[in-house]
């Protein structure tokens, strides 16, 4: 078996930077552990620019458990550009472990979630879910407090759970078919009847695929776990095993059980339904800014798994493109988070009163990255939107396109109370809130991409049309 180990490259510059860093951690000096964030960011962007060679090619490695394909190089292109945003911002910030031990975990977490992107087998799939979710349990923890452990306690407990669930739907559709591959799956059930003990597995993946990408009735983890963890691990979370999630999602479902996909199809209608109701409405009750980011993470899950009840590539398309343009924005919102809290703030939304005031960048920012939230125009979120909804009206889906309307309407209502807090309320103090320059960098990288992409969404679309 021939590998062509320049189809690896960027998982073996991450796995690479991850064993340096961590190395790291152990032989520098306190010192010299500063520029190990450095390290991080500048292996995070080698590996991006090596994954431009990957554009447009198609190709297995390892026996066919590992995909090169475009679906799986666009998502790795955003987690890499996402990760590097977090790290950029975090290099000035207070870490609560080592810097070794906080970017090497966060590397680690993004390989895993780069091999489920392109993993093309069950048994590739299990093991790089768990090695996205283990280091993520521990950074959701470092922080060592009591909220901090009850979070991590409760996000593994329900991870463990959740991936034994998926393994056990797994060993059920190897039963069936004695295949692991996705492609030979497929091979395996065309043209025969689709039996109960098949949607019993079906079912049983979804389950521990919609705890990773927090879906409701899945999600219970994930308001608590935003709240507790340390702000740039909940920068990270918001982004990088969702990204994994989808990736898993669009890959598996699409190949291995196409003959289902009508059905699998209207169970994630479904779920789409539940989570854009219930994270929308939790959210209008949240006072903790944080928590309500968690909520709306559960929302935007609905939207995004609009995309995977449409089943064809225009769904899938704007399913890429509005997880890109939500990333971004609760990306930015998060670091919003760490820049005032880091100044002493609170997290409440009573406390971004005046903010305008005190740090009219940051207000502005944050401004931006919730009106996109919302899908207000000219931001990315509104194009993602248009996407993601026109998607479903192609595929007539219009009821599930008009209850998305819907609950985006609802969402502005909890939204625009942190925006009434920022321009409308007076500030307690006029201390100005001051921000470090890689954490104002990477807002203001972060901004500017929003704006960017929702007056020229085709500058996306282009290198995604599937």
């Amino acid at each position: 078996m021939q590998i062509e180990w320049i189809n690896l490259m960027p998982e073996l510059m991450i796995f690479g930077v991850a064993i340096v860093v961590l190395l790291g951690e152990l032989y520098l000096s306190a010192n010299a552990k500063r520029i190990l964030g450095v390290v991080s960011l500048l292996g995070i962007l080698a590996a991006l620019f090596s994954l431009t060679s990957l554009y447009g090619v198609e190709a297995t490695e390892f026996m066919d458990m590992f995909s090169i394909d475009l679906t799986a190089t666009v998502l790795k292109g955003i987690l890499l550009a996402t990760t590097a945003l977090v790290v950029l911002a975090t290099l000035r910030s207070r870490m609560t472990i080592g810097e070794g031990e906080f970017f090497s975990m966060m590397l680690f977490s993004v390989l895993g979630t780069m091999f489920m992107a392109s993993a093309n087998d069950l048994i590739m799939l299990f093991i790089a879910l768990e090695l996205t979710v283990l280091p993520a349990y521990i950074l959701v923890g470092s922080k060592k407090t009591a909220g901090s452990a009850e979070a991590a306690l409760k996000y593994f407990l329900l991870g463990l759970v959740a991936s034994v669930i998926l393994l056990y739907g797994m060993s059920l559709v190897y039963g069936l078919t004695g295949q692991t591959n996705f492609t030979a799956i497929a091979n395996a059930l065309a043209g025969q009847a689709i039996e109960p003990l098949l949607l019993v597995g079906m079912v049983m993946i979804v389950v521990g695929l919609g705890f990773k990408v927090a879906a409701v009735p899945f999600h219970f983890w994930a308001p608590d776990v935003y709240e507790g963890a340390p702000v740039p691990v909940a920068s990270f979370l918001a982004v990088g095993p969702k990204a994994g999630g989808f990736a898993a999602l669009i890959h598996f479902f699409p190949v291995a059980l196409a003959v289902a996909a009508p059905i699998w199809a209207g169970l994630f209608a479904i779920l789409a339904v539940l989570s854009m109701l219930l994270g929308n409405l939790a959210a209008l009750a949240q006072t903790q800014v944080r928590r309500l980011l968690g909520y709306s993470a559960v929302a935007h899950t609905g939207y995004l798994l609009v995309g995977l009840a449409v089943a064809d590539s225009f769904g899938y398309t704007a399913l890429i493109f509005y997880f890109l343009v939500y990333s971004l924005a609760a990306l930015g919102s998060f670091l919003v988070i760490l820049a005032t809290t880091e100044r002493g703030l609170g997290e409440n939304v009573t406390d971004f009163a005046g903010l305008f005031k005190r740090a009219p960048m940051l207000a502005f920012a944050m401004a931006i990255f919730l009106f996109s939230l919302v899908g207000i125009p000219p931001f990315a979120g509104f194009m993602g939107k248009v996407y993601l909804f026109g998607a479903a009206v192609r595929s007539d889906l219009i009821w599930l396109a008009v209850i998305g309307v819907l609950n985006s309407v609802v969402s502005f209502g909890y939204y625009v109370t942190v925006i009434r807090q920022m321009y409308l309320v007076n500030p307690t103090t006029d201390d100005a809130v001051t921000v470090s320059k890689p954490l104002y960098l990477s807002i203001v990288l972060i901004m500017a991409a929003v704006v960017f992409l929702g007056v020229y969404p085709s500058a996306f679309l282009s290198i995604i049309n599937l």
